[in-house]
């Protein structure tokens, strides 16, 4: 050391932010909006809140269980949306599209979510809210309660298809291009339909979806009421 020079006073560096939950799960949320879930590993998880690997170890037993809390806290980002205004089904669809529209900013989540029983207070607030949306309806509890799974699957794989793939006007053309140009022998009805088939845009796709969902719960209700199920 120089007879000028000084030693840095440790007061003069950064701290570093403490290590949390939620610190860890805030750094692994930025890296999967940046990279996708399959991007991200725990290394880069750790490196992000400078620390070691072996540290999150205290906080989450492995990767999967990680991703398990990050799509909940994916989850309690939603927007609830209220029904005094559209009415139940009205809102119902557009927490629907908001679940897609979240799971969707963090690409590869939806993967999560299909191969995840939803247990935290994230997924329990959104299915209070679907389940009760649903009760205002009218919709029969226990058809009420296989109809949230389906809507969450829905969510998840549109979320997914949207995220891996360009379903745009250039791809939807492309599409129309070899469905009509199809053997009309061999595939009458798809080149037929060739318009119709890629026509609707991923939004028209998805609201249908959902719209066909929602009526077939209104319909297994009725059916239930008329000793139908």
């Amino acid at each position: 050391m120089s007879a000028t020079s000084e030693p840095v006073s440790r007061r003069d560096r950064p701290a570093k932010a403490p290590l949390s939950r939620q610190s860890i799960l805030a750094a692994a949320k930025e890296l999967i909006r940046a990279r996708g879930v399959d991007g991200v590993s725990l290394r880069q998880v750790a490196d992000a809140v400078q620390t070691g690997p072996a540290s999150l170890y205290a906080y989450f037993a492995n990767r999967d269980v990680l991703l398990e809390h990050v799509l909940d806290d994916a989850y309690a980002e939603v927007v609830l949306v209220d029904p005094s205004e559209g009415g139940w089904q009205r809102a119902l669809t557009d927490t629907v599209v908001n679940t897609i529209e979240t799971l969707q900013s963090y690409p590869g989540l939806g993967a999560v979510a299909l191969v995840t029983i939803p247990t935290r207070p994230g997924a329990l607030r959104l299915a209070e809210h679907e389940l009760t949306l649903l009760h205002l309806g009218g919709i029969e509890e226990r058809t009420a309660a296989l109809g949230i799974d389906l809507l969450a699957q829905f969510a998840a794989a549109t979320a997914i298809e949207r995220t891996a793939a360009d379903h745009g006007t250039a791809e939807r053309e492309r599409a129309r291009t070899i469905y009509g140009s199809a053997d009309a022998a061999t595939y009458p009805r798809v080149a037929g339909l060739a318009a119709a088939l890629t026509g609707p845009d991923e939004h028209a796709r998805r609201d249908f979806g959902i719209r066909v969902i929602l009526d077939g719960l209104a319909r297994a209700t009725t059916a239930s009421a008329s000793g139908g199920l």
